[in-house]
């Protein structure tokens, strides 16, 4: 299993493909867990699905992004809130070789994994998972969330148990607010605290932690690491 954890949906970027491409196989199929939306953004049914459907916004965005790796559309399949149940949910899941999380909402994103009772299915997958922003958060047993315009205080919040031992910010900018959650993640728990910019990006692998482009370990489990600038 490994993990590639990003701020934007930059996968078929030159610098971040140059990185991932020996994970992502024109033979995979790719299932997007399309439940990380704020419940403000859609105003019902109808709305998500032209989103999330053929010819949606989203929809052809992940069509074009994995068509870099040689993926096709007949390959990518939908994890989708109002047509699927547990039953098709926890299918799917078996049958994908790669994972997909959004960016979006990570608590509401978990909720609704809780609704669908899917938890256990996506922790004991194998393959490859990848996350945007929201989706590269839930990923680890336990995150945070950094005040921003969605989120107006900071919180620890409960996620997959895909990845601990370290922490990571994303959408980097140096912002007040970011620092002061990183300060107050490393007192509470000592641990590496990565940085990922929305040109940047990480892959957790074998225990392993590479950061591309932009992205950089900011905190290890004695302080801010020499020559890093906050």
């Amino acid at each position: 299993m490994a993990n590639i954890l990003l701020s934007r949906g930059i996968l078929h970027h030159p610098n971040i493909y140059k990185h991932v491409k020996e994970y992502i196989k024109a033979n995979d199929r790719v299932l997007v867990v399309a439940f990380s939306f704020f419940e403000s953004q859609f105003l019902n049914e109808k709305s998500y699905q032209e989103f999330y459907s053929k010819g949606g916004e989203y929809y052809e965005k992940m069509i074009d992004t994995f068509s870099v790796f040689k993926i096709a559309e007949n390959q990518i399949e939908w994890l989708n809130y109002y047509q699927d149940n547990h039953d098709t949910a926890v299918k799917k899941i078996k049958q994908a070789d790669i994972i997909y999380f959004p960016g979006g909402a990570p608590d509401l994103m978990m909720k609704r994994i809780k609704e669908f009772d899917i938890k256990e299915a996506l922790e004991s997958h194998h393959g490859l998972f990848i996350g945007s922003s929201a989706g590269s958060m839930i990923q680890f047993k336990q995150y945070h969330i950094s005040p921003d315009g969605e989120y107006h205080k900071f919180s620890y919040e409960e996620g997959l148990n895909l990845l601990s031992g370290f922490f990571v910010e994303v959408h980097y900018r140096r912002r007040n607010k970011q620092k002061s959650s990183m300060r107050k993640v490393h007192r509470a728990y000592q641990h590496d605290i990565y940085a990922i910019p929305d040109d940047g990006a990480i892959i957790a692998d074998q225990k392993t932690v590479k950061c591309i482009g932009s992205a950089r370990k900011i905190y290890d489990q004695k302080g801010i690491c020499r020559g890093k600038r906050l």
